[in-house]
């Protein structure tokens, strides 16, 4: 092996008479270096956007949802006590939520109305930690928010008008809203906004009645996902049992694991620790076509990059065929002199072998500073599309190894052809002429 080495090795770099071979030989490293940067980038890039879907949309919602079959839970401090003493799960709370019509003058918008629990929601749910206006204290009791009190002291003549109209705020319970619903309605800490139940007015000669009460808005939150932002509110739990009428009962209970991705044995400890006559549902079903498009998407942009690689392996292919062609009477003596054509074969096909690590090394290096320069600069993005200040990166190990092993198989593969042309060239045929 160390002769077909020696040779090979002098057969790329030989510069006296073959100086556009090595030139060819130099742009087949410089394209395989650019495929595999380019794929451990925009990989990394893809991962990260990925993650910090994730992150946005398990900070809005609970890992795993437990509901009853039969309607609310009603014992639900109990199970939440329970389901603590778990090793998989990490927090539990209350929740209530349903389909609502958020109101504000005469514009309304479809909606979900979420009631947590103040004391136990923070285990979950992110909630607290988004509020960028007011707090979960505000949303207890409105009255005592410094926001609202400020306003009152600035605004008299406004909270007289709502007076005069019949808007008593010391009835009032308080409210979150997403940040875009906030740019939406043009609303502030200490307006109001009515949430229409569709079925909570019980019943009527034309059927279902809808129910309407009046909130006040305390705290506005950012979660960095647009759909929520715009759509989701969230009121506090006592105050959904009364307006919805659970007879102080719940919808569902959120739970947070410890691993989110140990999903199938904390469902088992779950089913162990509440019995059966429950629904359990995990974050990857209730957002299973989400991250199946996401999965997808990455997918594809790995197989279209991936061509570059393939590209750049036809140039590995054309610089060992010119050199075959070239080293035609340098072949026949080394088959002369007694060397076979597996040597002769394992000559080019270590040509190949060796364009393509040197390609994947110099990728993989590049690629990294390319993720770095990324993430360093902050390169920003399109807050109305991708909702989010600055391009996410995560680099994996994963990325280089995949991106590594399949551009020096492709390579590889590359080589064998010219190889292959090389072991059957006749040392005759070749000599005859000279």
């Amino acid at each position: 092996m160390k002769l077909e080495l020696y040779i090979g090795l002098r057969y790329l770099w030989n510069t006296r008479r073959t100086r556009f071979l090595s030139a060819i030989t130099l742009i087949s490293i410089i394209g395989v270096s650019i495929g595999v940067a380019a794929l451990i980038c925009v990989q990394s890039v893809m991962d990260g956007l990925q993650n910090h879907m994730k992150k946005t949309i398990l900070g809005a919602r609970a890992h795993i949802i437990i509901e009853d079959e039969q309607g609310t839970i009603s014992n639900y401090r109990e199970m939440i006590a329970g389901l603590k003493t778990g090793e998989t799960v990490s927090g539990a709370t209350p929740l209530i939520s349903r389909d609502v019509i958020i109101a504000v003058r005469n514009d309304m918008i479809g909606g979900v109305a979420t009631g947590i629990d103040a004391g136990t929601s923070g285990e979950v749910l992110l909630i607290s930690s988004q509020i960028e206006k007011g707090s979960m204290e505000c949303m207890k009791n409105p009255n005592i928010c410094p926001e609202i009190i400020e306003r009152k002291i600035n605004s008299p003549a406004t909270l007289l008008k709502e007076d005069l109209d019949g808007l008593d705020r010391r009835e009032m319970s308080g409210v979150a809203i997403g940040s875009e619903m906030a740019k939406y309605f043009h609303l502030k800490i200490g307006d109001t906004i009515r949430i229409i139940s569709p079925t909570g007015g019980g019943t009527g000669p034309a059927g279902q009645l809808p129910l309407s009460r009046t909130f006040q808005v305390a705290a506005i939150f950012f979660s960095g996902l647009y759909e929520y932002d715009f759509n989701f509110v969230y009121i506090p739990l006592e105050a959904a049992k009364d307006f919805f009428s659970t007879e102080n009962g719940v919808d569902s209970i959120g739970i947070k694991l410890e691993n989110m991705y140990r999903i199938n044995n904390a469902q088992e400890e779950i089913t162990s620790l509440i019995g059966s006559g429950f629904l359990i549902k995990n974050w990857r079903d209730m957002n299973r076509p989400l991250f199946e498009a996401l999965k997808m998407e990455k997918l594809v942009w790995f197989v279209i990059l991936g061509f570059i690689v393939v590209i750049a392996a036809f140039n590995i292919i054309s610089a060992l065929l010119m050199m075959v062609m070239g080293k035609k009477i340098e072949i026949a003596i080394l088959r002369a002199m007694g060397l076979t054509s597996s040597s002769i074969m394992k000559i080019f096909m270590l040509d190949g072998v060796v364009i393509g690590v040197i390609g994947t090394i110099i990728g993989m290096i590049t690629g990294y500073a390319g993720c770095m320069i990324i993430e360093g600069m902050g390169i920003g993005a399109a807050q109305d599309v991708f909702y989010m200040e600055t391009i996410p990166v995560d680099i994996s190990l994963w990325t280089f190894i995949f991106a590594g092993a399949g551009s020096i198989i492709i390579t590889l593969a590359a080589a064998l052809y010219p190889g292959r042309k090389a072991a059957m060239l006749n040392p005759a045929e070749a000599l005859r002429h000279e």
